[in-house]
This record gives structure tokens, C-alpha cells and sequence, in this order.
């Protein structure tokens, strides 16, 4: 037996591969392109170990494609033709991914719990149910873990950094801004790598509006995170929302051509980063160009892709908006997905998926009304579908414009207004603002608006 940098007991006879342990979860948490060969290398030490093998099958799954399976199922049949004599905490580790591999998302985030309460500098754990819940859309459950593990750390910790960080990201999505702010810059601080805080403050700066300033902390060079994960490409994201709020249309366009439209594998987030800001742009009336067509070749592989809710959420942006016929076989394969409950993303399918998809596809078809109708029950319920409320806001500009197509002037004006209020820095509100007051015969509030939006 071994123990790790946080006294943690291991289940392996060799320090070389508990020490390469360490340094694959620390590459990990930073979102290190290199982390699947550093626990290779720690696999590679002891073929029995099984926590190395707990956390490649992680980073499989958080792929969130199907296009792991093959390679996940591997990973669960070597850890459990090595699974005798494990600690309890190792044990309820691979409780928690099987779960997880199995889409019970809710019953892993239990397991991991358990390990975060008897062993709460298990870093493993507290990021894997901080991500879980995070695509649950359970934010206040995000921060009250993460919360309590946070007074049995010190700041001399190894990984310190990270759980302010985390912690950060659950105060941001439950509104407490300030607190979200100051720990998010503490992490960064300490650790200037961290590419979760950094997120994590991007967050705040986006929900309250602070535009400039957002535009100024994801002002990096081109090849600032080239050694990193795709996640890079979500933060390149957030620089993308930064330039379409600030009116910079041209970067934001060079943004997704250079960072977030996808590449060739799948990955979850490049499934929702990608059709996101090109919809938003076309919002305020940007042409993307000829940029839809390749997406919707690339959607046509996520039909039958079910893993993560948020991800379904967005299939149907450029299947519809390049009126692909595939966009009904998404639907069709939605509607099975929907009969396998026990995975946390088909319990959404009834409620929320398809009523999205469904609203989607009949916006972009010209027939606004009907995406109002499905949308309009949904606003204000929409957390189950997971991610934050930066990403899920797409569906609520969806149902303004929707709302400004069908001429429902009085509901579009009310929408505009509640953005305009939260977020008076936001143009898009101001715009669509403007729109209502000119469907209502308002021309002097139009202008008004108009005057603020730019």
C-alpha cells in the first residue's frame, strides 16, 4: 500500500506509480492535453492499479459521446479484473463510475458524496460530482459540496487552488457574484494554469454584464492554451460572447473559426459551443456565412448520441437551420431515448428535449408561434437540461425571437424588458427591445432603446 500527496492509501505496492498518480490528476484538473499518457505511464507501473484506471475512464466519459464506449467499456473490464482488496474509498470510486458509464447520474453523485464526507481532499471525487451536477443543472448541490469540504482544507494544501475554484463556479450559478469573484481570482492567483477559475470568473463577469472587463480577462494569445483539452474551446467561447456583446462581430466570427467550430472528434461541448454563438450572432442579425453547413454535416453524428442533456439541447440548431431531413430521425431517436429513465439525460427527454428540439425546428421552419407555445411553458425551468445559466440563456433568446417573429409584440416587449433589467449591459436585450417597440407602434421608446443598445 501507497498513499498519495493527500495521505490517502492506495491500493499499489509501487511509489513511482502512486507519485504518477499524483501528477496525472493535477494534469488533469489543469486540462492537460498530456493527461491520458501521464496515466499510461502510471498504468504502465502497475497494470493492477486500479485508481489510475478510474481516472482514464473519467476522462473518457467526460467526452460525453458514445464514440467512447468501445474504449470505456475496456477501461471497466480491466478495473474490475483487478478490483480485490480495494479500500472502501477506491471501492465507492468505481461504484461511481460504473454509474456514471451507465448515464445514473444521481446515484454516482451519491457515492461520491459518501467520499467527500469520510475523505474530503479527495480531489477526484470533488471534481467528478462538481461536473455531474454541473450537467444536472444542480447548482445549489454543486456549491454545498464543495462548500463543506472547503474547512478541512488549508491553503498549503497540494490542489487548494482548484477547490476555491470549484467553489467559486457554484457560488456564480447560484447568484452569489461576490463571493464567486474573490475566490475565483484567489485561484487564479495561486495558479494561473487553472483553467476552471479562470472560467469561473469569466462567469461572473458575463451574468453581471461587466463586458469590457470580460473581454480583458480572456485576452490571450492565440496559442495560450494550444497544450491544452477542447475545454479550451469553451473558453474561447466565453471571449466569443465577449466580442457579439461589444458589438465586435468580426472577432467573434474569427473566434469560431479558429477555436470553437468543431474538429473531428466528438466532444460534448463542441456540440453546444458551436451552433450557440452562431445562432446569437444571427440574433442580432449577423450573416455567418456559409459556416451552418459544415455543422449540420457534423450534427447528422450526434443523432443517436445520447449522453448529456445540454448537448441534445443544441443537435438541433444547424439540423434545422439547414432544414436537414435528419432533423426529424433526431426527433424519432429522442423519443426512444426518452424509454430508458434510468439515465439521467432520458429523464429530461419528455419534459424538455423534445419540447426544445421540437421549438427549434419549427423556428427555423417559419412557424414562430408553435416555437413560442413549446418554449414559453420552459423559461423558467429550464436547469434540469444541466450546464449554466450563461450556456441555457440560448433558449431563452431563442423564445424571444420566436416571440418577435410571430408578432407577439406585448410578450416580446416583456421578455427585452426582463433582459434589459438583469442585464442592462447586455445589447442583445436592448435590440430586441427596440424590435417590440417598433411592432407596438412605439417609435420615441424604439429609439430610446436603439440609443442604449449602442
Amino acid at each position: 500500500m501507497q498513499q498519495d500527496q493527500w495521505g490517502h492509501t492506495l491500493t499499489t505496492a509501487d511509489p513511482e506509480a502512486a507519485t504518477l498518480l499524483d501528477h496525472a490528476l493535477i494534469r488533469f484538473l489543469e486540462y492537460r492535453a498530456d493527461t491520458a499518457e501521464c496515466i499510461a505511464a502510471c498504468i504502465a507501473r502497475d497494470a493492477g492499479f486500479v485508481m489510475p484506471r478510474v481516472l482514464r475512464a473519467g476522462l473518457l466519459l467526460l467526452m460525453g459521446s458514445r464514440s467512447a464506449d468501445p474504449a470505456i467499456k475496456t477501461e471497466l473490464e480491466a478495473i474490475a479484473g483487478a478490483s480485490g482488496g480495494l479500500t472502501r474509498r477506491e471501492t465507492l470510486h468505481v461504484d461511481a463510475l460504473e454509474l456514471w458509464a451507465r448515464g445514473d447520474l444521481t446515484a454516482a453523485s451519491r457515492r461520491w458524496e459518501e467520499i467527500v464526507v469520510h475523505w474530503p481532499h479527495d480531489l477526484l471525487a470533488l471534481r467528478s460530482i462538481h461536473f455531474q451536477n454541473f450537467w444536472m443543472g444542480q447548482a445549489t448541490y454543486m456549491r454545498q459540496v464543495v462548500s463543506g469540504a472547503l474547512a478541512s482544507w488549508h491553503e498549503d494544501m497540494p490542489g487548494y487552488g482548484f477547490l476555491l475554484g470549484m467553489a467559486a463556479f457554484g457560488l456564480e450559478e447560484c447568484g452569489d457574484y461576490a463571493r464567486a469573484e474573490r475566490l475565483g481570482r484567489e485561484a487564479v492567483e495561486r495558479n494561473d494554469e487553472d483553467m476552471w477559475s479562470i472560467h469561473a470568473v469569466a462567469h461572473v463577469l458575463e451574468m453581471q454584464g461587466r463586458v469590457d472587463e470580460g473581454a480583458r480577462w480572456l485576452d490571450h494569445a492565440p496559442d495560450r492554451w494550444a497544450d491544452r483539452s477542447p475545454f479550451k474551446g469553451h473558453l474561447w467561447w466565453h471571449a466569443g460572447l465577449f466580442a457579439l456583446e461589444r458589438g465586435d462581430h468580426d472577432r467573434a466570427l474569427a473566434l469560431y473559426d479558429d477555436h470553437i467550430r468543431p474538429g473531428e472528434r466528438r466532444i460534448s461541448t463542441d456540440m453546444m459551443n458551436a451552433p450557440s454563438l452562431l445562432a446569437r450572432l444571427e440574433f442580432l442579425g449577423v450573416d455567418v456565412g456559409d459556416r451552418w453547413a459544415p455543422l449540420a454535416d457534423w450534427a447528422a453524428g450526434w443523432i443517436d448520441d445520447h449522453v448529456i442533456a445540454l448537448t441534445d439541447a443544441h443537435v438541433m440548431f444547424p439540423l434545422a437551420r439547414e432544414a436537414r431531413p435528419e432533423a426529424g430521425s433526431f426527433i424519432a431517436s429522442l423519443e426512444r431515448f426518452a424509454r430508458c429513465p434510468e439515465h439521467y439525460a432520458a429523464s429530461t427527454a419528455v419534459p424538455f428535449l423534445l419540447p426544445i428540439a421540437r421549438a427549434i425546428r419549427a423556428f427555423y421552419a417559419g412557424d414562430p408561434d408553435t416555437a413560442v407555445d413549446l418554449l414559453l411553458p420552459l423559461r423558467e425551468r429550464l436547469h434540469p437540461i444541466g450546464g449554466s445559466h450563461a450556456q441555457r440563456d440560448v433558449f431563452h433568446q431563442l423564445l424571444l425571437q420566436a416571440a418577435l417573429a410571430a408578432g407577439r409584440w406585448r410578450l416580446a416587449r416583456t421578455l427585452a424588458m426582463e433582459r434589459t433589467v438583469l442585464r442592462p449591459e447586455n445589447a442583445l436585450g436592448w435590440h430586441m427591445l427596440a424590435r417590440a417597440f417598433d411592432g407596438l407602434g412605439d417609435a420615441p421608446a424604439a429609439a430610446a432603446a436603439r440609443a442604449r443598445a449602442a
